[in-house]
């Protein structure tokens, strides 16, 4: 069984934090920087790099995150 102590969900929640929060930015760059048009750069290589890999981290992290908690149902 995998057993997380405090200290190590309060890691795995900031690193599920910091990587949400970098995809959501780079999300509204995209959209917001050709604001006074109706360009949107999501198709840019470098953004598009960026969405694709944090937005791919993120689906990991939530598949991690309920298979974590699945385990830890079926323990108690």
């Amino acid at each position: 069984m995998l057993v997380l102590n405090d200290n190590q969900i309060s890691k795995f929640l900031f690193a599920f934090e910091g990587i949400g929060v970098v995809f959501a930015g780079s999300f509204l760059v995209a959209y917001l920087m050709g604001l006074p048009t109706n360009v949107v750069y999501h198709s840019d290589p470098t953004l598009r790099l960026v969405l694709s890999l944090f937005g791919g981290l993120l689906l990991i992290l939530v598949l991690v995150t309920l298979l974590i908690s699945a385990l830890n149902k079926k323990k108690d």
